[in-house]
């Protein structure tokens, strides 16, 4: 016979009974992400997570990013949660979309990279124009053993 109270017993635990999924994106970023900070006008942080480039030979750019918030910036626009980014290489400076789907309502980032960091400017546009913007920076970070399991 089946036992219902066991399973949710386990389930619970693993967030599967409100709908939410036990894989969190800020723990988990893809595989050669670049840690992300975002910082307002006056450097005070707005969002951090992770993006990641899939910078080719071509131009194109393409790539996904997850960014939480940090405290209570206001409105900072889309760029909170998890979604696809879209850009272009113009040497070594980068100008990356985060709502490449989005006709309006657009975070840009503006900046340069030399492969392992992204330093630049962010900005929030709406159909009305600038909205709010900012500054970023962007660093791959090599995850070390932790001393348990160097042993």
């Amino acid at each position: 016979m089946f036992d219902w109270i066991s399973c949710f017993a386990l389930a619970a635990p693993l967030g599967l009974l409100d709908g939410r999924s036990p894989y969190d994106p800020m723990e988990h970023p893809t595989k050669g992400a670049l840690q992300y900070k975002g910082y307002d006008k006056d450097g005070n942080a707005v969002v951090h997570g992770w993006l990641f480039l899939d910078v080719r030979e071509s131009a194109d750019i393409d790539g996904e990013w997850y960014l939480e918030r940090v405290g209570e910036p206001g409105d900072i626009g889309p760029q909170l949660g998890l979604g696809p980014l879209r850009g272009r290489r113009e040497g070594t400076n980068l100008y990356v979309n985060l709502n490449p789907s989005y006709a309006e309502l657009n975070v840009l980032l503006s900046g340069t990279y030399n492969g392992t960091t992204y330093k630049g400017k962010w900005s929030y546009s709406t159909i009305r124009g600038l909205a709010k913007e900012g500054t970023f920076e962007a660093a791959r970070v090599e995850k070390t053993a932790s001393a348990s399991r160097a042993r």
